[in-house]
């Protein structure tokens, strides 16, 4: 009986502890998720993943990738959950209590006199993207497929991640080699903050609206509720006021 014991006990250590690990795809795209070397205070997505984990079984492992590679390989099952992903991928299991509002916008210096009026206003400048972007407008997103490969109209920054995408583009904007670019509005008000003011201007009118969400990947095993767990702990995050506060800290009111 102790030798079966003593079997028991050596298998149960040779299992891995991975079985509680959740493995979250994540790409800096500031203030949804900020350098890793800010923590805790490193974004909202994983500071709302912290908590929501906090105290359980599951230890959170992050990792940096760029985000069309997070989408795929979440979808896809390498990693269990990716910390922001627009709301166009639909085969994501959503958190769906906590909708962050993406309005997609261009933006020009402010001594420019061009303004977004649908896809035929495109075809006067060249402007820039982060490489994968889409903005769930069907006819912009057309033109970008159609002109993505062509620099003279669009200009495609391809970098690690969302945010030094943005940074890159708004230096070619500043120096004038692009004559607008493509903004998410919750990235571009947290760049917006360092800039001289007026050097920039949003144009108001909207190419499309998104939300931003956490999710989970289709092939987990339990994800409804591993998302329930998420959801129910957000929900007291925003009763006691702490999700508020979290928001506060990073300028947004969603």
């Amino acid at each position: 009986m102790n030798y079966r014991l003593c079997i028991l006990f050596l298998l149960f250590l040779a299992c891995p502890v991975s079985a509680a690990e959740i493995n979250v795809a994540t790409s800096t795209y500031c203030p949804l998720v900020c350098d890793r070397d800010k923590a805790p205070r490193d974004g909202i997505m994983h500071e709302v993943l912290r908590k929501a984990f906090e105290g359980t079984e599951h230890t959170l492992v992050f990792h940096e990738m760029p985000y069309v590679r997070a989408v795929r390989d979440t979808l896809d099952g390498a990693y269990d959950v990716i910390t922001f992903v627009g709301s166009d991928y639909p085969d994501f299991i959503f958190v769906r209590n906590m909708d962050m509002i993406n309005v997609v916008q261009f933006a020009t210096l402010s001594t420019s006199t061009w303004k977004y009026d649908g896809p035929d206003s495109l075809e006067d400048i060249r402007f820039s993207i982060p490489n994968g972007f889409r903005t769930g407008n069907p006819a912009i997103d057309d033109y970008l497929h159609a002109h993505d490969r062509d620099n003279t109209r669009v200009r495609v920054a391809s970098c690690d991640n969302p945010t030094m995408a943005q940074h890159q583009n708004l230096e070619c904007l500043l120096e004038g080699r692009i004559d607008a670019m493509l903004v998410g509005s919750l990235a571009f008000h947290s760049i917006e903050r360092n800039l001289p003011e007026g050097r920039v201007r949003v144009d108001p009118t909207p190419v499309s609206m998104f939300y931003n969400r956490i999710g989970f990947s289709p092939r987990l095993k339990n994800v409804e509720a591993l998302r329930d767990l998420v959801e129910n702990r957000i929900q007291e995050l925003r009763v006691s006021g702490e999700l508020q506060e979290i928001f506060r800290y990073y300028g947004i009111n969603p």
